[in-house]
């Protein structure tokens, strides 16, 4: 089997006195879909933001592409390509759809690819394109996930960590959302994906890793889970 692409060893994270995240171990090919399923405050969230380095780590090892990232800075691990479209959107609510586009690839300075690429988003979300001069924060709540997962794709990552993109969505809004994610897969884009929605996570995902209060509990291939009675239990309803 080739060196994953992503390589959790024995991660810990705490949050003042509480720790979120206890020695837990995932693996990521490229090419795959992973999802991490778990109830609110199992420590999904922490995860991700783990990997982006948005938050500190106590011990344990973040490798990427073999590199150890776990002492990078945030923005120097997008420049190595992990992008992350975080819980909550997070976009810029005062600036156009274009705007926010450019702003994602702030890491970037080849103008012509920039540009290209945000043409790519427009194809890839066309209600985006009809927007894209509109200012994002007059978007449906489906057109801003959109725009937040087009924002992280603009710096051309090769893995995309995804919280939550269906939460607070329609579901016909939530499966043309997948469908895309579906799509940017097919092109060749790692993802790790954080959703409260395990049924519809697992279908899109190769595999899946279940966290409970900050440990992995299970792991396995997505239909394997599916059929989990333990899963269908706690999460499939």
């Amino acid at each position: 089997m080739p060196s994953p692409l992503l390589d959790i060893q024995k991660l810990s994270v705490n949050y003042g006195g509480i720790q979120a995240l206890q020695a837990i171990d995932l693996v990521i090919q490229a090419g795959e879909v992973v999802t991490l399923i778990g109830a609110n405050g199992a420590g999904k969230t922490t995860t991700l933001r783990a990997i982006s380095r948005l938050i500190g780590v106590r011990d344990g090892h973040i490798f990427y592409n073999g590199k150890n990232i776990t002492r990078q800075r945030a923005h120097a691990v997008v420049k190595l390509g992990i992008a992350h479209s975080p819980e909550g959107r997070r976009i810029l609510a005062r600036q156009t759809v274009l705007d926010n586009l450019q702003l994602g690839a702030y890491t970037r300075s080849d103008r012509l690819g920039i540009k290209a690429d945000i043409e790519q988003q427009f194809l890839t979300f066309p209600r985006l394109s009809e927007r894209r001069h509109q200012l994002a924060g007059t978007l449906s709540g489906g057109e801003q996930q959109m725009l937040a997962i087009a924002r992280a794709l603009m710096s051309r990552p090769k893995l995309l960590l995804l919280d939550e993109p269906s939460l607070g969505l329609a579901p016909t809004i939530v499966r043309e959302l997948f469908t895309s994610i579906q799509t940017l897969h097919t092109a060749g884009v790692t993802i790790l994906l954080v959703e409260q929605n395990a049924n519809l996570a697992l279908q899109y995902a190769n595999r899946g890793y279940v966290l409970e209060a900050g440990y992995i509990t299970l792991t396995g291939n997505a239909a394997e889970l599916l059929s989990d009675d333990r899963v269908k239990q706690a999460y499939l309803g």
